[in-house]
């Protein structure tokens, strides 16, 4: 963790410069603040992070403020939200919340008026020390590939992890046939609670060892770090060789649709009709999304033959809190003990 000189200030906060009496100051969300946001305008500061449910479903700077301010009030929530500040004036709100389970948490919210001259890195190591105090062991942190941000994710801690292709395409008709003689309807069953533990397997297999060692190497890390998907969510596996060899995951909401899938690396010759069995399980949606890791090559290509066309690219950035609250603590108690009484 990189060293930050911290000062309390007289509002529940931290002064970033405590020698600079016009600094800033990063300090817990305020209800009050929705209103300091609505002077400074919704279109003014943009959210620089980017979780699952978010690429397929954004939310607008004036929703995600009212739920900041019901969670502000919940005992459980009420400390995963920061604001950096200046007098009255909000210019940077960042939130952090667990994915599947406490170890594993991503940035949700990532708003910044103005990037490059606002302390980022600060802001990201106190939200770090929030969810590392409720028992976070990871963070999570995804960005557009070009976004100046990272060089302040990377000062923070944060390491990147893998990068990511967002593709946007059509579904099928639920009578599309399928590319070989796979029959993805009758291979392909719901999965069920005792499939977990094949499924980690399946990862261990199908994703690279630096990919696992930073996402997590144990079940409990790897089960915890999964993202939420947006609408009714449909898990499907097929087996093979007394495995699972395969899996489909597919989930709609409002017309929208999401699809992933993970292949053991001997079963890729499938992934076509893999593909057509979810793209035809959301023919009800008008649009498809799908998130490829950088090491799917095999998924890539199969959609850009299904028409699907890559609309952004992402990196995830990942970052370890085992030591974040220590660090903190010991830091804090170094400076109250050169304040004076």
């Amino acid at each position: 963790m990189r060293n930050v000189a911290y000062k309390s200030d007289n509002n529940g906060g931290w002064n970033t410069n405590p020698d600079n009496d016009t600094s800033g100051t990063i300090r817990h969300f305020d209800p009050l603040d929705v209103v300091r946001c609505a002077l400074v305008g919704e279109n003014s500061m943009l959210n620089h992070a980017f979780t699952l449910s978010g690429l397929s479903h954004p939310r607008s700077f004036g929703v995600t403020l009212l739920d900041l301010s019901r969670k502000r009030l919940s005992p459980r929530t009420k400390d995963t939200v920061r604001v950096w500040s200046e007098g009255r004036r909000v210019l940077g709100i960042a939130s952090v919340r667990p994915r599947a389970a406490r170890q594993s948490w991503e940035v949700a919210n990532l708003y910044l008026d103005s990037p490059s001259r606002l302390p980022v890195a600060n802001l990201l190591e106190q939200l770090s020390v929030s969810a590392a105090s409720q028992g976070a062991e990871r963070i999570f942190l995804r960005l557009q590939q070009d976004d100046d941000v990272i060089s302040s994710a990377r000062l923070s801690g944060f390491f990147p992890m893998m990068q990511e292709t967002l593709y946007r395409g059509e579904p099928l008709s639920e009578e599309t046939g399928q590319g070989s003689l796979f029959d993805a309807d009758t291979r392909l069953r719901k999965k069920e609670k005792p499939d977990e533990y094949g499924l980690f397997r399946l990862h261990n297999i199908a994703t690279p060892a630096e990919v696992r060692i930073l996402s997590g190497m144990t079940f409990d890390q790897w089960a915890s770090s999964h993202e939420q998907s947006p609408g009714r969510y449909d898990e499907r596996v097929f087996d093979g060789k007394g495995t699972i060899r395969g899996w489909l995951g597919t989930a709609r909401r409002s017309f929208v649709g999401n699809l992933a899938t993970m292949l053991h690396p001997d079963d890729e010759s499938v992934i076509e009709d893999i593909i057509i069995a979810g793209l035809s399980r959301l023919s009800n949606t008008k649009t498809v999304f799908c998130v490829v890791p950088e090491y799917q090559f095999a998924l890539s290509r199969t959609l850009e033959q299904q028409n699907f066309r890559p609309e952004v690219e992402f990196i995830t950035l990942v970052k370890s809190t085992t030591k974040t609250v220590l660090e903190s603590n010991l830091a804090r108690s170094a400076l109250a003990s050169r304040e004076p009484m």
